[in-house]
């Protein structure tokens, strides 16, 4: 007969046993590369997609690529990815907190998205994501699902970043809060069985950066195209692009901490 463990975590298939969680469990992915582009938008906007207990830090927008290689969770495999944040200040009855709040992230593999999701509520979909390209200078890569490309990533003619620069770059990404919102719907209605805002503590051990000018073109699709998502890509396309910063193109070993994650109060 199955017994069901409390002390233990479950994934999918739980009839197969649980595991031990353990608070100082980290996981990597030794060989990172990742581009991450910046723009400011209307900051009206930006608030639709706000709880009260969020505030905006500034009114940008981010979309960040990753190339994650050598996961030790995948044994040694890797997977691709892009995460759209915005910066907000978390104010709860008792969480004070700076971070990144995830509005979706796409990952090309089916193992990260439900980690990520139904374990910490980073709301991640499917989308095919190419590896990143590099062509005279330039980078480049895009995002497509059914074979419907919805956006393009590329950056142009980047200079290494060295000395103090550098040294700040790496100290801001030792730390990163990514903030999510874990929403199991109810079954057979309207609502939701569980609703959690969470934090997913992760780090990005950076050892070598570059800097240069970059690109986002964003392709709407139809519901024909991509029924369950079009409404998001087509939101995120209709963002203002007010002012763009430089990009940034980062490598180096990333590490996620699930097991130090939270519920926020």
């Amino acid at each position: 007969m199955f017994i069901y463990d409390e002390n233990k975590r479950y994934g999918l298939a739980p009839l197969f046993g649980g595991y031990e969680v353990n608070p100082e469990t980290v996981i990597s992915a030794g060989d990172t590369t990742q581009l991450a582009y910046t723009f400011t938008t209307d900051e009206n906007r930006l608030n639709n997609y706000l709880f009260p207990c969020y505030t905006l830090r500034k009114p940008e927008v981010t979309i960040g690529y990753s190339q994650f290689r050598n996961c030790d969770f995948l044994a040694g495999s890797g997977y691709n990815a892009a995460i759209v944040s915005i910066p907000v200040y978390f104010h709860g009855t008792k969480d004070h907190l700076e971070g990144d709040l995830n509005l979706v992230v796409w990952e090309n593999k089916t193992i990260p998205i439900i980690g990520g999701r139904e374990e910490s509520g980073i709301p991640k979909i499917p989308a095919d994501i190419e590896d990143l390209n590099e062509y005279k200078g330039q980078y480049f890569t895009n995002l497509s699902y059914k074979g419907n490309t919805f956006l393009q990533m590329k950056m142009f003619e980047p200079q290494p970043v060295t000395g103090p620069k550098l040294e700040q770059l790496q100290k801001n990404a030792l730390s990163l809060n990514q903030l999510g919102w874990r929403y199991i719907p109810k079954i057979g209605g309207p609502g939701a069985d569980l609703s959690q805002l969470t934090l997913y503590p992760q780090s990005f051990q950076i050892r070598s950066a570059w800097t240069g000018a970059g690109s986002l073109q964003w392709t709407k699709l139809s519901v024909e195209q991509n029924e369950r998502e079009y409404y998001i890509i087509n939101a995120l396309a209709g963002l203002p692009v007010k002012s763009m910063g430089p990009v940034f193109m980062c490598k180096g070993s990333f590490v996620y901490k699930p097991d130090a994650g939270r519920v926020l109060m």
